[in-house]
């Protein structure tokens, strides 16, 4: 019995190191497309700003936040085994509260931004299903707002077409050939985005710096 099992367990140790060979070669020598749907935790400091006839007031003013959601997809394609290029887009909000004039509250709210970015990533060698990435990228706010609403009556400032970059850094494992687990950590930053009132009234947020950071786990779909 102890000769037949010695060598059987042999042949199944040498299969399983040859497949995991061939899938490693595989999964990372492919050109291919790619869809990243990705889901997190939005985290952005409170920031100073300053408000222009907001409530009548002009002045230094506060934007308090708290955590808030994150959620992208992007397309991209795989240029080599260590590079690949993207194009993506994210929603993000999170609650918040807006004081002015020494600290008086306009009420609490919600701040969102639709934004589109294109980006480069960087793969490093994978090591069984394992293969940490770096990305870096342009984007583009095609929205962002503020709202808040106090005594039953809401306000809302917006803006767009500001321009900024992200960087960040993640953790593929894969599944199977086509399908892979990922999380990361991302960092943005748009500086000096001016928001208006939607009202028509001639207010608005002057100075502000969006600089998100995000905690997400997503998936990744070679095609």
């Amino acid at each position: 019995m102890a000769r037949f099992t010695t060598p059987m367990n042999t042949l199944l140790f040498s299969a399983a190191f040859a497949g995991m060979a061939s899938y490693n070669v595989d999964a990372a020598s492919e050109d291919r497309w790619f869809l990243r749907p990705q889901v997190g935790l939005s985290l952005i400091s409170d920031f100073q700003a300053r408000s222009n006839k907001v409530a009548g007031f002009s002045g230094p003013a506060e934007i308090k936040l708290d955590d808030g959601f994150a959620a992208s997809i992007g397309i991209g394609y795989r240029l080599s085994p260590n590079f690949a290029v993207e194009l993506a887009w994210e929603y993000r909000s999170n609650d918040s509260e807006a004081l002015i004039d020494g600290g008086t509250s306009l009420g609490s709210g919600n701040y969102a931004s639709n934004t589109f970015f294109l980006n480069g990533l960087y793969f490093f060698s994978q090591s069984g299903r394992w293969q940490p990435y770096l990305g870096a990228g342009l984007s583009w706010l095609q929205e962002i707002d503020l709202d808040f609403e106090q005594d039953g009556v809401e306000s809302s400032y917006s803006g767009d077409g500001d321009i900024g970059y992200q960087l960040f850094a993640g953790l593929n494992y894969d599944l199977t050939p086509d399908w892979g687990l990922q999380t990361e950590l991302r960092y943005g930053s748009i500086t000096s985005i001016t928001l208006e009132s939607e009202a028509g009234d001639g207010s608005s947020f002057s100075g502000m710096d969006y600089q998100p950071f995000t905690v997400q786990v997503g998936l990744i779909y070679r095609f």
